[in-house]
């Protein structure tokens, strides 16, 4: 079997017992191989699994970037909310986004810095590109408050509906993003930013 078809399944057992709960037994008898032939292609467990956190990193940026460019020219409120929806979306159908909350959420004690390296760039890149977009709703009147503080803010809304994700389930993390969703407009689209 391919060095891709291990990590597809390294990343689905990764994305539902995380690290300490998957072997290179579990995904070798997912592939169909025996757990020495995993050798050939990753030095070890620690190897497939930062093979995969690449991978999902790259691929996460990637989404991002296309659902800018392709939804740059709704309303941010759209844009902001359908971005949400997605996200609450492919978590339940995305193995890869899976793995990408839990494991960053939690990651392996003897590989935290490394996957926390990979977290905050993420973040960081994620941010930038929402910040284009809500400093264009800034230009063009749709928003009066400061974008960075709007990007700040919708990012922290993004991590919390995250948290919910992995710990509270469908119901709970759709309750709550209606609420905060609701208190988050409000907020940046009030005419007043004097307490910012």
């Amino acid at each position: 079997m391919s060095y891709q078809t291990i990590k597809q399944e390294a990343l689905h057992l990764f994305s539902i017992h995380g690290f300490e709960g998957t072997s290179l037994a579990d995904i070798a008898n997912r592939v169909g191989i025996k757990k020495q032939s995993i050798y050939t292609h990753f030095k070890g467990k620690d190897d497939l699994y930062i093979q995969v956190l690449k991978d999902a990193f790259i691929e996460e940026i990637k989404l991002e970037k296309i659902y800018v460019q392709e939804h740059f020219e709704q309303t941010l409120d759209t844009f902001l909310w359908q971005s949400l929806q997605n996200f609450i979306n492919r978590f339940h159908n995305d193995d890869r986004l899976k793995f990408w909350l839990r494991n960053t959420s939690i990651p392996p004690q003897h590989l935290h810095d490394e996957v926390i390296t990979y977290l905050y760039q993420y973040i960081d890149q994620v941010d930038e590109l929402y910040l284009e977009r809500i400093q264009h709703a800034y230009n063009t009147g749709e928003i009066t408050q400061d974008p960075f503080v709007v990007g700040m803010a919708f990012s922290a809304l993004v991590d919390s509906i995250g948290v919910e994700l992995i710990y509270g389930g469908e119901t709970r993390t759709k309750r709550k993003l209606k609420a905060a969703w609701h208190i988050f407009w409000l907020g940046i689209s009030h005419l007043d930013n004097a307490r910012l």
